[in-house]
């Protein structure tokens, strides 16, 4: 297990592995690790000329970004528990993260087993395609339901950013919600459905690592 040190304050991380009985597991790590490294070395020296405005999004310990990532190569699986960046800086923290992801982990399927925010959707969305839902947990005005299995037929990934888009574009937009967000906090998605709007208050993807490109 890895996780955040005093080299990045900045950055709040856990990354735990699985090796298994693979040759390469350990050399896939370490490298793995030494790219990952380069990346929180970017994040530090981007937190470090924020703003004060931006600063104060990061709270009082001064964290800007927090990764909980699981790999097991042996299974084919990554398990990406958390990702969330505090604050504006200029870096693109999804994709540079995919793409060491990419690099040494290219036969893996990238999981999320609680997709909760909008932002992250739209950027798996972008960079990989839709992914494959396993797990819906809708909130109703009356009732909460979980959406597994038959339920999930005629239900996409696209048509739940959908409807989140249209849901904050009769109110105001999205730019204006994110601007009331507490730090920390994600922008909710929403589904329309016959019986009215509901908000997704999570749901577990899965898609390849081999899919999707880094066109822009």
């Amino acid at each position: 297990m890895i996780q955040g040190n005093e080299r990045w304050p900045a950055v709040r991380a856990t990354i735990r592995f699985s090796l298994g009985q693979a040759a390469d597991a350990v050399d896939r790590k370490d490298l793995f690790c030494h790219d990952l490294g380069q990346l929180f070395d970017r994040l530090q020296s981007a937190s470090e000329g924020l703003n004060e405005v931006e600063k104060a999004r990061c709270g009082l310990d001064g964290v800007a970004v927090e990764l909980v990532l699981q790999i097991d190569p042996e299974k084919r699986e990554i398990l990406l528990d958390k990702l969330f960046k505090y604050c504006d800086m200029d870096l693109h923290l999804f994709t540079e993260l995919l793409q060491i992801l990419k690099r040494h982990y290219p036969d893996c399927h990238l999981i999320v087993p609680s997709l909760q925010g909008y932002e992250l959707a739209r950027e798996i969305h972008r960079f990989l395609g839709a992914p494959d839902l396993e797990y819906v947990y809708l909130k109703g005005e009356a009732e909460e339901r979980l959406l597994m299995s038959g339920a999930l037929e005629g239900l996409s990934f696209e048509r739940i950013l959908d409807d989140t888009e249209r849901h904050y574009r009769e109110r105001s937009g999205m730019d204006k919600k994110r601007a009331e967000q507490r730090p920390g906090r994600e922008l909710s998605m929403y589904l329309q459905g016959e019986e009215g709007e509901e908000e997704v208050l999570w749901m577990r993807v899965g898609i390849g690592l081999g899919s999707g490109s880094f066109k822009h």
